[in-house]
């Protein structure tokens, strides 16, 4: 329980503590990437409030407060010197929750973290296209994913445009995410005060947040590094499942 809410997750392996956050596509039960990072951590998969699978809180109505959500979820679990990894969506709430407190984090990691707003590039709209090419557009290769043809079936088909558990996070995502379209103006500014080795990991191919905002996050970090996966969309997770996890186990490790 997370005050009176009650918190799904997802649960596996041992070691620190590590806490994965999870992208617009919501959560799609115990992956690849989770298997991967549980070989060495003890890995706590969350789905967000208000993503169909945890009950959202009326009080719970933006990235900022989810970011505040977690916080509380880290000090109700009494987690600390977690790696904190987030995916898009996930990395946003992430980056948010290293700007308030980064006193239970041991690393950040923002896996295609939305976020900030490029300023040559555009934030691709995936409230006006339909989910399946939202989906599709994540990566760079979809029907070559394994996670992808598991999850959705080889040509999508199993990709929804409406109803179901997914329906709800889309509806949530809207929520939080519409205005301003998927950026928090004042993050650039109070990144500065995140003292905390981060790694920001990109997809050379992301059509859905651009490879320009790494930069931007590595600018505004004290303390960040960029890492590019080739051959890779938006979606590294359930794309490049274990060079992602191999990438951060490196990271943290070192």
């Amino acid at each position: 329980m997370v005050g009176t809410t009650s918190l799904y997750l997802l649960r596996g392996g041992q070691g620190r503590p590590c806490l994965v956050l999870h992208d617009i596509e919501g959560h799609e039960g115990w992956l690849a990437f989770h298997a991967a990072l549980a070989e060495q951590a003890a890995v706590y998969a969350p789905s967000h409030p208000g993503y169909g699978h945890t009950p959202c809180p009326d009080w719970l109505s933006s990235v900022q407060h989810q970011a505040v959500f977690y916080q509380w979820f880290l000090e109700a679990a009494n987690l600390t010197d977690v790696d904190l990894i987030g995916v898009g969506l996930g990395g946003w709430i992430a980056a948010e929750m290293a700007v308030f407190s980064t006193a239970r984090l041991r690393h950040l990691i923002l896996v295609g973290a939305a976020g900030l707003q490029p300023q040559q590039g555009d934030l691709y709209d995936i409230f006006l296209a339909p989910w399946r090419e939202v989906l599709t557009r994540g990566f760079a290769d979809a029907a070559a994913a394994a996670e992808f043809v598991r999850l959705y079936g080889a040509d999508g088909s199993g990709i929804a445009q409406f109803g179901g558990v997914r329906e709800a996070g889309r509806t949530m995502t809207m929520r939080l995410c519409f205005r301003p379209y998927l950026h928090d103006p004042a993050l650039p500014g109070l990144l500065g005060k995140v003292h905390l080795p981060t790694l920001l990991v990109w997809g050379r191919e992301d059509h859905i947040v651009p490879l320009e905002c790494a930069w931007q996050y590595q600018h505004a970090l004290p303390d960040a590094r960029v890492q590019i996966l080739d051959q890779c969309g938006h979606f590294a997770h359930l794309e490049h499942p274990d060079r992602l996890a191999h990438t951060i186990r490196e990271f943290i490790a070192a």
